[in-house]
């Protein structure tokens, strides 16, 4: 029987598979589940792994992601947080003055044996030992024009055409940071490095051969350690695709958009596609999930697809919402 690692890494080798992999994004949801606060879970290795395990456990799916929190970067880079409610992630206190040029002196090395990033790390390394053969490991990390919005709180797309220098020094200075993040997590031996970047899509069009060359570093060093890059835009349609393409990731996540489609577009491009389900879907009643899936579903398993979501799944999904996914995904 394969393995629902195998079905990950196998759909980004394009191989035939039994089904679909389904990747979603699932953490405030995990420790609600639960019932222990995502503060609390941030404390507590072994507290933060068991509840990331009992979420699959329950439902099935094919990887287990390390968290889902735009705060956890910018606190490494001395940005406080302000927790918010018991299932939510904290909220950045953003500094207009931060100084994203001292990011380079940062040692990330050290801040991944402390705090709530050692919290991570440490939970990434149990999680390899006892399920890593048999699950996939994904990391989230933001990406680097998320993270200068986050520490400065700055329009960063306005920024492009109102002080375009320091934007684009700023995102430097974040993406070399962002690197030496994605190699601690490189150094887990994980499956997959998701980037999540929901400003990209609205970036202009002649800033991407730049992006580009912002990105490249860090989509070939997770190649290196033999794992694969996932975008994660948030929002995507048909028309911008081929610009996100461009950015040479090993796979994207886009919702709206059909196989078919895709693969017109996609051309001779090696980028897998992570066919998304609107998040908001999964608070809504089953039969409006259930409709939405038989409409915009694969008819049949499709090399070099996956199934995911949009952005994160809200705490309060009910789990029947997902059992359903899990279900139709095994009878395709």
């Amino acid at each position: 029987m394969i393995t629902p690692k195998r079905l990950v890494r196998g759909a980004f080798e394009s191989a035939d598979l039994p089904r679909l992999p389904f990747i979603p994004w699932i953490f405030t949801h995990a420790a609600m589940l639960e019932q222990i606060p995502v503060q609390r879970i941030f404390a507590d290795p072994t507290q933060y792994t068991k509840c990331l395990q009992n979420s699959q456990k329950l439902y099935g799916y094919d990887a287990i992601i390390s968290s889902f929190d735009a705060s956890l970067e910018t606190e490494i880079c001395g940005c406080p947080i302000n927790w918010r409610g018991d299932y939510e992630a904290p909220a950045i206190r953003s500094n207009p003055e931060f100084d994203l040029g001292r990011l380079d002196d940062i040692n990330i090395e050290s801040a991944s044996k402390t705090g709530r990033f050692g919290t991570v790390i440490e939970s990434l390394r149990r999680l390899n030992r006892v399920a890593g053969q048999n699950l996939a490991l994904v990391a989230l990390v933001n990406g680097p024009m998320t993270l200068t919005a986050g520490l400065t709180g700055r329009d960063t797309l306005k920024g492009f055409t109102e002080r375009p220098e320091e934007v684009i020094r700023d995102i430097e200075a974040a993406s070399r940071f962002l690197l030496k993040v994605v190699q601690v997590y490189c150094h887990l031996e994980l499956d997959a490095i998701v980037i999540t970047e929901n400003l990209i899509t609205f970036c202009p069009p002649g800033q991407f051969s730049w992006l580009r060359s912002i990105f490249s570093p860090i989509v070939n060093t997770v190649r290196f350690y033999n794992a694969f890059s996932i975008l994660l835009p948030g929002e995507s349609s048909p028309n911008n695709i081929t610009n996100l393409l461009d950015l040479g990731f090993d796979g994207i996540v886009a919702a709206g958009i059909d196989v078919k489609t895709w693969h017109k577009i996609r051309g001779e491009r090696s980028c897998i596609l992570g066919k998304a389900i609107p998040t908001q879907l999964f608070n809504s009643g089953l039969k409006e999930l259930q409709t939405y899936l038989e409409t915009h579903l694969p008819q049949r398993t499709e090399p070099g697809v996956f199934l995911t979501t949009d952005w994160e799944l809200p705490p309060e999904t009910p789990p029947d919402n997902v059992h359903l996914v899990m279900n139709m995904i095994s009878n395709l």
